[in-house]
């Protein structure tokens, strides 16, 4: 049986691209900073106990301070609703 383990895992747009589709492409915008928020993206997706997917679009926010649950950055933007689950 899966069970949610976080249902307020909120993410910014470049983990949820990761999250969602594998695609670190958006990274390559910046080539001077890709190779660490990979890092960044991956060493979070690692530190989660379970499974992380995406979730209900209706909870994301257009806009928040709040940092990211999965890379950590604390760059305002765009954040995602995910949800983690037991694996």
């Amino acid at each position: 049986m899966v069970d949610i383990l976080d249902d307020e895992f909120m993410v910014c747009v470049d983990c949820l691209m990761v999250i969602a589709n594998g695609d670190y492409s958006g990274l390559a915008i910046d080539p001077s900073t890709e190779d660490q928020r990979t890092k960044e993206i991956n060493d979070g997706l690692d530190s989660v106990e379970g499974y992380v997917a995406c979730g209900d679009s209706d909870k994301d926010h257009d806009f928040s301070s709040r940092s990211c649950d999965c890379c950590g950055s604390h760059l305002a933007g765009s954040r995602h609703h995910c949800v983690v689950l037991s694996t």
